[in-house]
């Protein structure tokens, strides 16, 4: 079975736009969910690894999966 990627448009709670973020783990719902869970990795356009936290999430707009 293949993995899916997700990949979202998300607003910072600085008001900062992050586009085309891939999400290879899951969902962001999936991957946030339960209380021990804080910190999620995602890569950005370039590749490189980004650490969000869901306090910093202010709105994830899903914009494709990918297969």
């Amino acid at each position: 079975m293949k993995k899916k990627t997700y990949i979202y448009n998300i607003t910072l709670t600085n008001g900062e736009l992050l586009k085309n973020i891939r999400s290879k783990g899951g969902s962001l719902q999936l991957r946030f969910n339960g209380i021990g869970t804080n910190f999620v990795p995602v890569e950005d356009d370039d590749g490189r690894t980004v650490v969000l936290s869901k306090y910093q999430i202010v709105k994830a707009e899903l914009v494709n999966i990918e297969e």
